[in-house]
């Protein structure tokens, strides 16, 4: 996690935090996004497939990450918990034993892991497009959610229609790369990936497929995307 400076061009939200590929505004943001999805998702097995994999990202943060998962997660599950009030995850294996666990202790404390590095660093990458887009665009124009006309080049923010995390899955899936196994180096504006020919690809890939799109300021930072657990 690191800050983002929201003031400059206007294309980010502060303070973001990686799962993986999904991004949130925060640590912190993320930690209540989980809870508010405990407290408002019925018991049973999870079946929404946004949420599954970043329960499997979640897991594989967990400091005892290698004993919870065992032999390999079949399914995860919320349940009410025995003691006090409120559910809690759990996962159920591939041979059918199960553990409960903390998506706290996924998180507390936890560094920001490499696969988020990397989709930092393809954020870095396709930077230049979205200012020319934004340095592009005259005002007034209309915020793409809401219909509102933008006035005030401050409140103007970039976003893409289809969500970012989706481009990088359809990158990492035409191109057959896998994101989660490559190297970053440097840090804060000078963070990008050793494989120079996968940022080009990526550079060039997101100029064919991403859709832009003119948003309020506040709009953008309480994306859904952005700030919810459940897609």
């Amino acid at each position: 996690m690191r800050v983002y400076e929201s003031a400059l061009h206007g294309l980010e939200t502060e303070d973001m935090y990686w799962l993986g590929p999904f991004e949130y505004k925060s640590k912190k943001a993320l930690l209540d996004a989980l809870k508010s999805y405990l407290q408002s998702a019925p018991s049973g097995v999870v079946t929404n497939g946004n949420a599954i994999k970043k329960l499997h990202l979640l897991i594989a943060m967990h400091p005892d990450s290698e004993r919870k998962i065992g032999v390999g997660v079949d399914h995860f599950e919320i349940r009410r918990n025995a003691l006090g009030a409120g559910s809690g995850f759990w996962l159920v294996r591939s041979d059918g034993s199960e553990d409960s666990f903390s998506y706290e202790r996924c998180i507390t404390g936890v560094a920001q892991s490499s696969h988020g590095k990397v989709c930092e660093a393809l954020r870095f990458v396709v930077r230049p497009q979205m200012h020319a887009f934004r340095d592009a665009m005259g005002l007034p124009v209309q915020c793409s959610v809401t219909g509102v006309d933008i006035v005030n080049r401050k409140e103007l923010h970039i976003d893409h229609k289809k969500p970012f995390w989706l481009l990088l899955e359809q990158f990492s899936h035409e191109r057959e790369v896998d994101l989660s196994v490559l190297e970053t180096r440097g840090n804060g504006e000078r963070l990008e990936l050793v494989d120079e020919e996968v940022s080009g690809a990526f550079e060039e890939f997101h100029r064919q497929h991403a859709e832009l799109q003119p948003v309020l300021k506040d709009v953008n930072v309480a994306k859904g995307g952005r700030v919810e657990f459940r897609p």
